[in-house]
């Protein structure tokens, strides 16, 4: 960190605390299948910039993470879901995430969603995440900070996004070639489209750990 991105951060007050929103799920959660936690397997922590915040996780992702043994969490951050809203742009938003991934049990996978890239990108910079996975990636800085012990990092875009030169910058500050999926990036919820892209980060975790 230089010496004047480390000056703003200790003349940056702290943002107003908020009780967050989470939803989660854990393979013990899983009564109909024999399925047993990974003490092995990083934990996923999720966010995504629509507005649903953590519900929006709860009808595939979630469940389908910790059929693979890992605790897989999602956090709305302030103004999402049942979040209150608070004062504070994308740092706040970005701690609200780094305080989230202190609570999961063991050092966590961070994945991002549209804005929620961002916020997982900032917030690698302070946590030091097992992984880093950007989603359709928004409003991203063009110089993201470096991130904290220098986790494997997979970008994940809609085929439609391939040429968006936001996409290009992000790729090129992390210094890896996206990973696409059929779609827009709204489909990453429901669907066909979207059980492939989610198998396909699940795919990437595995040979990560």
């Amino acid at each position: 960190m230089s010496l004047a991105a480390w000056v703003r951060r200790a003349r940056t007050p702290a943002p107003a605390p908020v009780k967050r929103e989470y939803a989660f799920f854990e393979p013990a959660d899983l009564f109909d299948m024999d399925v047993k936690d990974d003490p092995e397997a990083s934990p996923v922590l999720c966010c995504t910039g629509d507005p649903a915040g953590a519900s929006a996780f709860n009808a595939l992702w979630l469940k389908r993470i910790a059929t693979t043994g890992r605790y897989a969490a999602a956090v709305s951050v302030r103004g999402q879901g049942g979040t209150p809203a608070a004062e504070g742009g994308l740092e706040a938003r970005a701690h609200d995430l780094v305080q989230a991934a202190v609570t999961v049990p063991r050092q966590t996978v961070l994945i991002g969603h549209k804005e929620g890239a961002a916020w997982a990108a900032l917030a690698a910079g302070r946590y030091p995440a097992a992984g880093l996975v950007l989603v359709s990636p928004q409003k991203v800085p063009k110089q993201p900070p470096t991130p904290v012990g220098g986790p494997p990092v997979l970008i994940v875009v809609a085929e439609s996004e391939t040429q968006s030169k936001e996409v290009q910058a992000v790729a090129a500050a992390y210094g890896t070639a996206p990973l696409t999926f059929a779609g827009s990036p709204d489909d990453v919820f429901k669907g066909a489209g979207a059980e492939g892209l989610l198998d396909a980060i699940l795919s990437w975790l595995a040979r990560k750990d």
